[in-house]
């Protein structure tokens, strides 16, 4: 049975998924033939269904000194992303591991890319937050590069509009300019180049150490061909440049390393293999 929880010193991570999507990998690494992955097909079997990429929706929820912290809120209940239906399943995934939505202090926002915002907002409302009793929190530079009306965005303004403007028209947001700590030992750290804002978690208990990064690995294989050109990287060469310098320390450090679409349930390692860096799933 996969290990669904994880203990970084006495800071409780536990593993949630919205569910996944299929796609090709040319709508991301748009540069790079299909047959370059086939390689990985049996090092990562679970990321791939046929050619194509099968990406995990991933969500964590962190627990330290009494508080909890959502990471990212998946894509929600909007129907097609990158051209695949979509499950919606992080409510019932909930559900099912005995956490409630009122249980949440804290919903923090790596970036705002629509698979990370998407329950942030009650679906049968415009105006109810989904954590009722959460502030919800995100950098600044992502919030004021976000709700700028752009139709040229990645994802549209829809979800912006739709689960993001919302929180600070109700008064739960909470805008971020640096370091910011969040609970006992977990703090959210600027990681800008996928998106001006983004930002990652740093997870420090006693002697050990985890971090949370977001969409710095956009799936397993970004771990060894991190050089590949990313499409949906707002800075290309300022991503590329903290990719290197997250995967260095965490390789440098013996990190746990958690990521957004990393291999459910979400966390591993960073080992050499043959001269080259990948990431190793754990649980």
């Amino acid at each position: 049975m996969r290990q669904e929880v994880l203990d970084v010193g006495s800071i409780k991570v536990t593993s949630l998924s919205d569910g996944g999507v299929v796609f090709d990998p040319r709508l991301m690494f748009s540069d790079t033939p299909l047959e370059h992955w086939s390689h990985y097909y049996d090092i990562f079997p679970e990321c791939f269904s046929g050619q194509h990429f099968l990406m995990n929706l991933g969500v964590f929820m962190m627990s330290s000194a009494g508080k909890n912290v959502i990471a990212d809120t998946g894509f929600g209940p909007h129907g097609r992303m990158l051209g695949s239906e979509t499950s919606a399943e992080l409510m019932d995934d909930m559900a099912r591991k005995g956490i409630a939505t009122d249980d949440i202090d804290t919903v923090f926002m790596s970036h705002l890319h629509a698979d990370h915002v998407g329950w942030n907002i009650d679906p049968a409302t415009s105006n109810v937050p989904t954590f009722s009793n959460a502030r919800y929190t995100v950098h600044r530079a992502d919030w004021e590069h976000f709700t700028v009306p752009d139709e040229d965005s990645e994802f549209g303004m829809e979800p912006i509009e739709r689960s993001v403007i919302p929180l600070d028209e109700i008064g739960v947001l909470d805008l971020m300019d640096g370091e910011t700590e969040l609970a006992t030992g977990i703090t959210a750290v600027p990681t800008p180049g996928h998106t001006p804002g983004h930002m990652a978690l740093l997870l420090s208990s006693g002697r050990e150490r985890a971090l949370f990064v977001g969409d710095i690995l956009i799936n397993p294989m970004h771990a060894t061909d991190t050089d590949l050109p990313f499409a949906l990287d707002t800075d290309p060469a300022e991503a590329m440049k903290v990719r290197h310098e997250v995967l260095d320390r965490a390789e440098r450090e013996g990190m746990t390393v958690l990521g957004s679409h990393l291999s459910p349930p979400g966390w591993g390692t960073i080992v050499r293999w043959e001269g080259r860096r990948y990431w190793r799933g754990m649980g």
